[in-house]
């Protein structure tokens, strides 16, 4: 556990860290300026130009306390710098930066990526036309399968995390999470989630592969082109060295869940135009080879993950930790919903 302190980046970046900035990017033209990018609440993201209109994105973890790897930026460095040249688009890393430098706080700059990103489904439909839509949407299943293709050996990322056992350690991890949560009017959804957990592990497929896997991994991590081209693969905070069709049923479980499941939010390949999540898994299969005869087991066991985010989120609010107002019942109807998804078949 470490504590941090910051040097606030506001609309002006301050001296020290300017200075910083321009020695690490030579071909910037100082002064800078920072705008707060919407979204990436794990970590904080901005937008930094100079005063001829170049732009990097700078991120770093929040100020405070952070428990064990948590908004792990030079984690997320890593496997980007990693993965620059590989069938795989991410950002170009620029910078790293540690609690020692000016900014107090570990981050790293990369290259300004210029597309949008598809937070939900009207933002989809707002910008791009459906064959743009039907393109991204199976652009994310092609991008999917060129990250699990590259090899960790090759690349330097084969000590990225341990080998094999992915799906016992996560089964382990997020039992852990929900069980901290299971407090007050979450203890019905708790023991519930822990009856899936035991059924999980006793259904498990052999676990020994270990590829990289991204984490968190859906088309609104992404930024894509008026064509619906994938650019780059975002939030890398959570990339380790683990089973494929776990990323892929993450994939899945996000492709088009009800209203409720996602706080309100539709994503964006729920949208009209977007390609059914059958078409994609298709694709990701021809493109790997893989075999999905066991990828109902890694569908459900996604959608109990985020069940397990919701309660996580429920209890937070719940303790004053998020300084919000929030109506906390949508957290309890999410992870019902969730949970509902985890016990069916897809």
């Amino acid at each position: 556990m470490t504590a941090t302190t910051a040097t606030p980046l506001d609309a002006a970046v301050p001296p020290a860290v300017a200075d910083w900035l321009a020695r690490g990017l030579p071909e910037s033209e100082p002064p800078f300026t920072a705008e707060r990018i919407a979204g990436g609440y794990s970590m904080l993201t901005y937008r930094v130009t100079d005063r001829s209109g170049n732009a990097w994105v700078l991120r770093h973890q929040p100020a405070g306390r952070h428990e064990g790897g948590a908004h792990d930026t030079g984690r997320e460095a890593r496997a980007m710098s990693a993965l620059h040249g590989t069938p795989v688009p991410v950002p170009r890393v620029r910078m790293v930066g540690t609690a020692a430098d000016p900014l107090g706080l570990a981050c790293h700059v990369t290259d300004f990526v210029d597309g949008h990103v598809l937070a939900d489904d009207g933002v989809a439909t707002r910008l791009l036309d459906p064959p743009a839509l039907r393109h991204a949407s199976l652009e994310s299943a092609r991008t999917l399968a060129a990250l699990h293709t590259v090899d960790p050996d090759e690349v330097g990322l084969g000590d990225l995390g341990p080998r094999g056992a992915y799906l016992q350690r996560q089964l382990h991890r997020w039992r852990s999470v929900i069980a901290r949560a299971a407090t007050g009017e979450a203890a019905p959804q708790a023991e519930r989630l822990a009856r899936i957990a035991d059924e999980l592990e006793r259904r498990m497929p052999r676990d020994d592969r270990s590829r990289v896997v991204h984490g968190d991994y859906r088309l609104g991590n992404a930024i894509v082109g008026p064509d619906g081209g994938i650019r780059a693969v975002l939030d890398w905070e959570l990339v380790t060295l683990g089973e494929p069709l776990a990323d892929l049923g993450l994939l899945a479980a996000f492709w088009d869940p009800p209203a409720e499941a996602m706080l309100g939010v539709r994503p964006a390949t729920a949208a009209p135009g977007a390609a059914s999540l059958d078409e994609a898994l298709d694709r990701y299969a021809e493109l790997t080879g893989a075999d999905l005869d066991d990828f109902d087991f890694h569908y459900r066991m996604a959608c109990w993950r985020v069940a397990g985010t919701a309660l996580r989120g429920l209890s937070r609010y719940r303790s004053g930790v998020m300084n919000a107002d929030f109506d906390t019942s949508r957290f309890v109807r999410a992870c019902d919903a969730w949970i509902e998804r985890a016990r069916a078949p897809r």
